[in-house]
């Protein structure tokens, strides 16, 4: 019990300040949750052999989990808008800080895939012409690859370009656009097109940039909640419905995708039904004390979303690493679909037993110590 007791203080990392919201860890607990349902089935896929319904269900569902890395966008979006538009800081400073909250755990993981690259030559991600390597290594360094075309040698890293483009731009727009003075209609106006414009024509440059419209929805959640709901919040039943409505929104943003292979859903793209459904689902779990709220504020989600950077960049090597030993014991050259629901709980919990040592080693002491997280900068009420 003391154990147990000592493990939930050290990954408990509340501050208990009004901008700390419980039930946002609980959202990052779905989301990389989301994202291990897609990578686990990826690999256990070759002993999913055939053409049956529970078959094509199972890849739905690693379909589905794709939208983990969205709600994660959506999150980061709201909370560091947010953070930005009540602390004024300096550029250089926040994007130090930044950085300092990534790389810590990133090169970490970067430097035993390199490891591993060498010892595991036939799974190197590495290319195979020596004078290539250096750059390859530099820009996956630099956390290019996603948002330009380049081989990520960390399989999930792709999605790290896109917080750190936003990163780069967000604190530039908020002071060329001279957002502090406008108005919060004009922002939410600003923001919804230029999301639009990322939907509609992110995906003439890349497949997947449409997705960093996502950011932009969490941008406007953050205006809505802080100047919108405050006023709505006074209309009697507003509470209830929009707790209903996060409800529904959490089954159209995770099980549309599920029930729907097609890139259409309900009549939208796919990724735009995605947007709002996590951007209705985040209001509902922040503004009102419901189901919503009760259900992502579970603890083992709430522990689980704490160490869900970790999570993220080690569940690949956790699975990788375990598929290949079964491979060299038994070749998938047969259907064992029992093998998908036998598996999931024991690599899920070995995922987050590595995530948690990794949390406790690296990323807690070197990235959410008191001192890197204090704000720096002049706080301020925007108008």
């Amino acid at each position: 019990m003391r154990a147990t007791s000592w493990l939930r203080d050290e990954l408990d990392i509340r501050r208990g300040g009004a901008t700390r919201l419980a039930s946002m860890e609980g959202l990052r607990g779905l989301a990389v949750g989301l994202v291990f349902l897609v990578h686990y089935t990826v690999l256990v896929g070759p002993w999913l052999s055939g053409t049956g319904a529970m078959h094509n269900l199972l890849f739905r569902i690693a379909d589905a989990g794709n939208v983990g890395v969205d709600l994660f966008f959506v999150l980061s979006g709201f909370l560091i808008y947010g953070h930005l538009m009540e602390h004024e800081q300096d550029y250089r400073t926040f994007i130090a800080r930044r950085a300092r909250r990534i790389y810590p755990t990133f090169l970490v993981v970067f430097a035993v895939y390199l490891v591993l690259s060498g010892a595991l030559p036939g799974e190197s991600k590495l290319p195979t012409r020596p004078i290539e390597i250096p750059v390859f290594l530099l820009a996956n360094a630099l956390l290019i690859p996603g948002i330009v075309p380049i081989p990520a040698f960390i399989t999930v890293a792709w999605s790290l370009s896109y917080e750190f483009f936003f990163y780069l731009t967000v604190p530039i727009l908020i002071t060329r656009a001279r957002l502090r003075e406008r108005t919060s209609e004009w922002r939410i106006r600003l923001f919804v097109r230029i999301g639009l414009g990322f939907l509609l024509l992110g995906g003439l440059i890349s497949g997947t940039h449409p997705r960093m419209s996502m950011f932009f929805g969490g941008m406007v959640l953050w205006e809505w909640l802080k100047y919108r709901w405050p006023d709505r919040s006074q209309v009697p039943g507003a509470a209830a419905r929009l707790d209903r409505s996060a409800v529904v929104a959490l089954a159209v943003g995770v099980l549309a995708p599920l029930a729907l292979q097609s890139n259409v859903v309900l009549g939208l793209p796919r990724i735009a039904v995605v947007l709002v459904a996590f951007t209705v689902l985040c209001a509902g779990c922040f503004a009102v004390d419901g189901r919503c709220r009760r259900w992502f504020t579970w603890t083992p989600l709430r522990l689980l979303g704490n160490v869900s950077f970790s999570f993220y960049l080690i569940h690949s090597l956790v699975l990788q690493g375990f598929f290949l030993g079964l491979e060299a014991v038994w070749a998938p050259t047969q259907d064992a679909t029992w093998l998908w629901f036998a598996l999931l709980p024991v690599l899920f919990l070995a995922s987050a037993a590595a995530a948690t040592a990794m949390f406790l080693l690296v990323e807690k002491p070197l990235s959410l110590n008191r001192r890197g997280l204090r704000p720096t900068g002049r706080r301020r009420q925007p108008g």
